[in-house]
């Protein structure tokens, strides 16, 4: 963490602006790629996760909107690991929410402004108890405006 590689990052200094960041190609090392110490080559979570972000979205030149690069990707032949588990449960609630909204006319899922009011909670359940079925889980999940985050 104190070294820029961790949820942080180094900044140009008297800015905002990331040390790594898109115009020097999120100082990717390509060595630390062909070595296998890195499968990307860029250094910690902050500068990788943004590296992703940025690199999906641009800026159209007519309208100044922002735009996803390069159209749909065909997705039919990736190949996923059990730890992409959160991508593959996000697509199918996706696809499931278009085929609901197509076929139904049914209102997709975040459309209603309180469902934003989410934040992460640690909280402790029975082990024969589901987080969705806990009433004090779901409680503790609720934006609350001057209440703290909930925690064990």
């Amino acid at each position: 963490m104190e070294q820029g590689k961790g949820v942080h990052c180094e900044y140009v200094p008297g800015t905002y602006i990331p040390k790594a960041n898109k115009d020097n190609d999120y100082l990717m090392n390509r060595d630390h790629q062909k070595m296998g110490i890195s499968y990307s080559g860029v250094e910690g979570i902050a500068i990788h996760d943004g590296s992703l972000q940025e690199s999906m979205v641009g800026i159209d030149p007519v309208s100044g909107r922002r735009v996803a690069w390069g159209g749909t990707c065909d997705r039919t032949q990736e190949v996923l690991a059990p730890t992409d588990q959160g991508i593959m449960k996000a697509r199918r609630m996706m696809f499931d929410a278009i085929d609901k909204h197509q076929e139904k006319d049914q209102t997709p899922p975040g459309v209603n402004p309180e469902s934003h009011k989410v934040r992460s909670a640690s909280v402790l359940l029975k082990r024969d108890v589901a987080f969705e079925e806990d009433d004090g889980t779901l409680e503790a999940l609720k934006a609350i405006p001057g209440t703290g985050h909930a925690s064990v």
